[in-house]
This record gives structure tokens, C-alpha cells and sequence, in this order.
């Protein structure tokens, strides 16, 4: 089961853009938003290279899936609900 989301991205971004619009479909999961250029460090530390990226967490905050791109909601929802 996924407790939270991190997504990264930037303002600049315009697949990040699409991606945020699919992220207000998301519900019953919290998601924190990361900028890639105030968070260099952090980016660099979870080994971002391309963006947007999301990254799906269990309960035990361990990392279970990412995704890259402007992914569909339906992908997103398959892997909250376990399918993916």
C-alpha cells in the first residue's frame, strides 16, 4: 500500500505542469512536491536525471516504484492500488 508520494520537478518544466494537473486526481495519497533547483541536493541524493519523477513509498517509507514523465492517472492509481 502507498502512503505518500514524493514528485520532483521545476517551475520551467512543462511535463511537470501536465503532471501536477494529473496529481489533483490523486486522492487518499499525500504528495510532497520537490523543485529540483531548490533542492539540488536531495534531487542529486535520490538520483533524479530526468524529470518529472515520481516516487511511491510504502508504509514502512521505503521506496517501492518511480515513475518518469507525465504519467496517466491510471498508471499512478494502478500503482497506489498495487496493480503495478
Amino acid at each position: 500500500m502507498i502512503k505518500y508520494i514524493e514528485k520532483y520537478g521545476a517551475d520551467w518544466c512543462q511535463p511537470c505542469k501536465q503532471l501536477d494537473k494529473t496529481l489533483q486526481q490523486v486522492t487518499g495519497v499525500d504528495i510532497i512536491k520537490y523543485d529540483i533547483d531548490e533542492n539540488e541536493d536531495l534531487a542529486s541524493e535520490k538520483g533524479i536525471r530526468n524529470i518529472p519523477v515520481l516516487i511511491y513509498y510504502d508504509e514502512n517509507n521505503e521506496e517501492v516504484n518511480r515513475t518518469v514523465g507525465a504519467v496517466p492517472i491510471t498508471t499512478i492509481n494502478n500503482i497506489i492500488n498495487g496493480i503495478l
